[in-house]
């Protein structure tokens, strides 16, 4: 381990005694989380989030070793914390259909609360992405747990209503997980935080028309 990377476990494994760090990291991480939603993952550089910080490249490797780890630092604690809330959904005793329209606006609602950071998330095409290049491996095979583990529960979810009729489709539960997932990832292209409407209200409009339909 050099140096400096000893230095920066120290600093990190005393963050919570040192308040001028802890905030350090948390613009740092704001700053990288815009430039990863403007550049994406494989057209930002470190450089690029030490411009947006305000600080030379020199001093934020005291911080942070890697733009790997960077990327998982500001997209781990939201992602993970939406598959538990999807995995507690589907192990609850309410009916399918309200486990699905719950699950749209908790995840309309953390878009929201973790703006920009699930956005960074979702715009990265995992399928994509290799671990040719930069160590990527560790992240990357993360990601795509990450991915697994939240289609699986929106898919038991829909097959568990598709069992016991209280879901009406013609297609496949897997097929129907895709397009739940993809209509609020879509958001990304368009939703912002001080929007004409709040991230509730979207969820209960998307939670609408995916369970009553358009047509009357």
């Amino acid at each position: 381990m050099s140096q400096i990377a000893r230095r920066r476990a120290a600093a990190a494994a005393s963050a919570e005694s040192n308040p001028a760090y802890a905030e350090r990291v948390r613009l740092i991480r704001q700053a990288a989380s815009k430039v990863f939603h403007e550049k994406g993952f494989h057209g930002t550089k470190l450089n690029d989030v030490a411009e947006e910080a305000g600080v030379d490249r020199a001093s934020l490797y005291y911080y942070v070793g890697s733009k790997e780890q960077l990327f998982r630092d500001v997209v781990a604690e939201a992602v993970t914390g939406n598959i538990d809330k999807a995995e507690t959904l589907v192990a609850s005793d309410l009916p399918a259909p309200e486990k699905l329209s719950r699950l749209v606006k908790d995840l309309m609602d953390s878009f929201d609360r973790h703006y920009p950071f699930m956005y960074v998330f979702v715009q990265e095409d995992m399928t994509k992405l290799t671990a040719d290049d930069n160590n990527e491996g560790d992240w990357l095979t993360a990601a795509r747990e990450w991915n697994a583990r939240y289609f699986k529960a929106v898919r038991q979810i829909i097959l568990d209503g598709i069992n016991d009729g209280s879901i009406k489709t013609a297609l496949p539960a897997g097929v129907v997980a895709n397009c739940v997932i993809g209509m609020i990832n879509s958001s990304s292209r368009w939703y912002r935080p001080e929007g004409l409407m709040d991230a509730f209200e979207i969820g209960e409009g998307l939670s609408d028309i995916l369970l009553s339909g358009l047509a009357r």
